[in-house]
């Protein structure tokens, strides 16, 4: 082997240039090794791919099989019309008071807020202590 065998993946996948594919054929002509592990890879990539089904099976296959049902799809829009409506009359059940901008909604806002606040307060007069240790 010399360091033009190993250019023999490249050759084999079709990633070389035109020119250097040219030179490589030639190579291949004349060294044993190469040949020998190109009828190896053209073995494998042989046994890698599937057999195809044979006509007569496709065609029944093909035969048998049932054209899908086009009246499926109008349940579609009427069962996304359900779902709409039903999710529709929940808020409207629910009615205005469950809204997140009601006065008890807000004053929760607020409180959280504010312990939000007091946390991050309390973290960065922490932070600075410790920052003044070290």
């Amino acid at each position: 082997m010399n360091k033009e065998c190993e250019n023999l993946a490249l050759y084999f996948y079709g990633e070389m240039e035109p020119q250097q594919a040219a030179a490589f054929k030639q190579h291949l002509l004349h060294c044993k090794d190469c040949q020998r592990e190109m009828a190896f890879l053209q073995q494998m990539q042989a046994a890698l791919v599937p057999p195809a089904a044979p006509q007569q099976l496709a065609e029944q296959v093909l035969a048998q099989a049932r054209p899908a049902r086009r009246w499926t799809w109008l349940f579609a829009p009427a069962l996304a019309l359900v779902l709409l409506l039903g999710v529709g009359g929940l808020f409207w059940r629910m009615g205005p008071s469950a809204s997140a901008f009601s006065d008890d909604g807000v004053s929760f806002m607020a409180s959280i807020s504010a312990e939000a606040d007091e946390e991050y307060n309390s973290f960065v007069s922490d932070f600075e202590a410790f920052e003044e240790e070290f």
